[in-house]
């Protein structure tokens, strides 16, 4: 990565391969570089050098656009701060970016999006705003607007930061529900450790080295998910 004229170097040697319908945590310090490998693993951003792969395609090769296509393609996205768009209701949320692909008419969007919201409890929130909604309602519209484009991979950066306990356990739970379910790859950022510890690999960035360690034996921790 780059900042203004000079190289700054954030990520250093990493090597990572995640494969289908895995669950990866990325853990460490504020400042460590987990959100700018998920950046570049995403394709939000480009190294300086390296090879990054998505889906089968070069992302180091491509430019913003060619980038943005794959991602459009295949790629979903939770945020610790929703990014509702707030003068859209619960389901134009989560059908506008169904309907922009092209792949459905308005009124197949609309009915894909319901059946999501209904599947994270949100069935009687259509028409509600995001700012009639509470935070956790508004995640959950997250996550429906991410599942229902039938993502092969799913990024999470601190999916549960803005949330109480409770709230955020609801959330892990239907996360990792709907990985199973949907065999969708997902990739978290996240300073949670149970929500870590809930994942099949757990990643931990130390000062832009990535460093893989073993999650703590859970009993019947399928079960959790």
């Amino acid at each position: 990565m780059k900042s203004g004229l000079e190289d700054l170097s954030i990520l250093q040697g990493i090597e990572l391969e995640i494969k289908q319908a895995e669950s990866v945590a990325i853990i460490g310090a504020s400042g460590s570089g987990k959100s700018t490998l998920l950046g570049i693993m995403a394709g939000l951003d480009s190294a300086s050098s390296g090879e990054c792969w998505l889906l089968g395609q070069a992302l180091h090769q491509l430019n913003e656009d060619q980038r943005a296509a794959v991602r459009s393609q295949g790629v979903g996205f939770v945020f610790q701060n929703f990014q509702l768009l707030p003068g859209l209701n619960a389901l134009e949320n989560v059908s506008l970016p169904i309907e922009i692909t092209g792949q459905h008419s308005q009124k197949e969007a609309q009915a894909i999006a319901k059946q999501w919201l209904e599947k994270v409890g949100l069935g009687k929130r259509y028409h509600h705003y995001p700012k009639q909604l509470s935070g956790g309602e508004q995640q959950r519209v997250a996550i429906a607007r991410a599942f229902a484009a039938k993502p092969k991979v799913l990024f999470a950066d601190e999916p549960t930061g803005n949330l109480d306990s409770h709230t955020g356990e609801q959330i892990i739970q239907m996360l990792f529900d709907l990985n199973q379910s949907e065999h969708t790859t997902l990739v978290l950022v996240t300073h949670d450790n149970h929500l870590a510890q809930s994942c099949q690999r757990i990643l931990t960035m130390v000062d832009g080295h990535l460093h893989e360690e073993e999650p703590e034996p859970q009993q019947d921790k399928a079960a959790e998910f």
